[in-house]
């Protein structure tokens, strides 16, 4: 149905609330740490050259809002301990320019070993996505990376906080369910990744040079990429995902799928009938009774 009047006037308004902003011309921009997480030196390099990306669905852009809006409730669970939230840090020596969701204190009243600063990453998720996450037991790798570059950051921005680690925070967008884990603070880890950004920064600074590609063709974030249709390395891992072949037939493949979703259901099954109570008779027919 084709809307009309004040609704396809508020329509309008949300349709250009969302369209992209024009970018500022000029001088060249900074890396944002999620960025750099994803390991590609290719991205980052377009990223401070301010290459235009590619425009993303509106739709897509409300899923995007609806999880920035998430990092402002969240912290409230923890703002007993919360010292500061969306705390900003820039390197010029990097081009890094960040904002770390937020910085919690733990008090020794609360636990003398772990006292100390702690920086938070918040992530929300799928329910897919979340559950894989608790099943592997440890965060995304990129977003270990992130944590550890805000951690990097804040520590070389702001001297005087000894920060100690990081949190990164995980929440289901579909339940609210969520699941914490702990970043050890290990800057060896950052250095290869650190020594790649200055060593670019010269050549493409002066020349406009983009570094060389070395992120592997059949990493997954080249498909969301959206420098994509301007990344001739990008298109190239495209063209080989498509001709590669799937090493798991399509049969096994959708018995693996079907037996997970059945191994889920009965286990679902299961908790609900835990928490049903029992009948006598279901009772004495456990028990032996007479």
């Amino acid at each position: 149905m084709r809307m009309t009047g004040p609704s396809a006037i508020m329509s309008r308004v949300i349709e250009e609330t969302l369209s992209p902003k024009k970018e500022e011309e000029g001088a060249i921009g900074y890396i944002r740490p999620s960025s750099l997480a994803k390991g590609c030196v290719l991205y980052v390099a377009m990223e401070l050259l301010k290459v235009p990306k590619e425009e993303i669905d509106n739709r897509v852009k409300r899923i995007l809002e609806a999880g920035t809006s998430s990092h402002f409730r969240i912290p409230k669970y923890f703002s007993k301990i919360t010292v500061a939230k969306e705390m900003p840090f820039l390197d010029e020596e990097y081009r890094i320019r960040g904002q770390c969701d937020a910085l919690i204190y733990i008090p020794p009243d609360l636990d003398v070993e772990h006292s100390g600063f702690y920086v938070v990453e918040i992530k929300t998720t799928s329910s897919s996505e979340f559950e894989r996450i608790k099943e592997a037991g440890q965060p995304k790798e990129e977003h270990i990376t992130q944590c550890l570059i805000y951690i990097w950051g804040l520590t070389r921005y702001y001297k005087s906080i000894p920060i100690r680690g990081g949190i990164i925070y995980y929440e289901n967008r579909d339940t609210l369910d969520y699941h914490l884990f702990n970043v050890t603070y290990d800057e060896n880890l950052l250095l290869p990744l650190l020594n790649e950004i200055k060593a670019m920064l010269p050549g493409l600074i002066i020349e406009g040079k983009l570094p060389e590609a070395h992120l592997p063709l059949d990493h997954w974030a080249h498909e969301y990429c959206p420098y994509l249709s301007v990344c001739d390395y990008g298109q190239e891992a495209m063209k080989l995902k498509k001709e590669k072949k799937s090493e798991i037939p399509d049969r096994v493949l959708a018995e693996i799928i079907g037996m997970r979703i059945v191994k889920k259901q009965r286990a679902k099954e299961e908790k609900v009938k835990k928490k049903t109570p029992r009948t006598l008779e279901e009772l004495s027919e456990e028990f032996n009774w007479e």
